[in-house]
């Protein structure tokens, strides 16, 4: 499955969701993750870390898809794939939602600036 959602705790204890992603991320990952995150969602305004390793690519739909999210929690994109870092900050700039999320590449990173925004 190219998308799948863990619950756990930071370093200081503060609950977030891990979301690990690979492969192909199509317009279903991109339902799925929106939805989950979305207000009716389980995880609604609940913090959360993407990690997407290189080879992940995300299809147009997708990307387009992605910019419906609404109101959310500090996101971080844990990533060391350039391609996958300009994707994402394309689909950034096109929200206009640059200020709650952040990328990195590395999980403790994520997890140390994650924890900063949640104090």
């Amino acid at each position: 499955m190219p998308i799948a959602f863990q619950e756990l705790l930071t370093p200081h204890g503060r609950p977030y969701v891990r979301v690990a992603v690979s492969g192909d991320f199509d317009l279903a990952e991109a339902e799925a993750f929106v939805s989950s995150f979305g207000r009716e969602g389980p995880y609604f305004m609940k913090p959360a870390i993407s990690v997407v390793p290189r080879g992940t690519e995300y299809t147009p739909a997708a990307r387009k898809h992605l910019q419906t999210m609404g109101e959310a929690a500090p996101m971080a994109t844990v990533t060391a794939s350039p391609l996958v870092r300009a994707a994402v900050n394309l689909m950034l700039r096109l929200s206009g939602k640059t200020g709650q999320l952040r990328m990195f590449t590395t999980e403790a990173e994520a997890l140390t600036w994650l924890d900063t925004q949640l104090r």
